[in-house]
């Protein structure tokens, strides 16, 4: 009979109060954590001085985010700070900063344009149409057709057949693209 020692390549060590465990992972679960991180994630948050890097108890390295540079758009990592930016603007403002060309994509602002703007929850192909017409544009001639498209992409989620609502990965995408904008 052989037994055999595996090492362990990911070492995870969880601190928060009234809770202090570590662990070592098995390396199947890299895929797993990346995205409880992704999606769990609160603003950088400094481990150390900005920009330095230190050593834990285990000799292992532990990464120091840099403080963002004023007058960067910071906070768009967030559904909720994604939706205070779009409280703040109005719709045309919105599709001519980001300069989004298709209706799949102008389908995505908008419906998070409704929501962030206290909107019905879940929203109709109705309240689109509205939408475009506050922002001065041509709603899409087939509308299923594009709020398919959303739905594949993942960026809508139909709530009932004909009633929609953003989802993650949608506030996701456009806080990537607000991320972008200057100032």
């Amino acid at each position: 009979m052989s037994y055999y020692l595996s090492i362990m390549s990911i070492s995870i060590t969880i601190k928060t109060a009234g809770l202090s465990m570590a662990a070592n992972l098995k390396d199947e679960a890299l895929g797993s954590l990346i995205q409880l991180v992704q999606a769990n994630r609160e603003d950088a948050v400094m481990v150390q001085g900005a920009g330095e890097a230190g050593t834990n108890s285990s000799g292992g390295t532990q990464v120091a985010f840099d403080r963002p540079e004023a007058g960067t758009l910071t906070g768009h990592n967030n559904e909720d700070a994604v939706k205070e930016f779009l409280k703040k603007h109005s719709a045309a403002e919105l599709l001519n900063r980001l300069k989004w060309d298709t209706f799949p994509d102008k389908i995505l602002l908008l419906g998070a344009y409704h929501e962030a703007r206290g909107g019905v929850v879940p929203w109709r192909s109705s309240d689109m149409e509205e939408a475009f017409k506050q922002a001065k544009e041509t709603p899409p001639g087939n509308f299923p057709r594009d709020i398919k498209t959303t739905i594949k992409s993942s960026w809508v989620h139909n709530v009932t057949p004909r009633t929609y609502t953003i989802t993650r990965t949608g506030w996701n995408k456009i806080g990537q693209a607000l991320e972008g904008l200057p100032p």
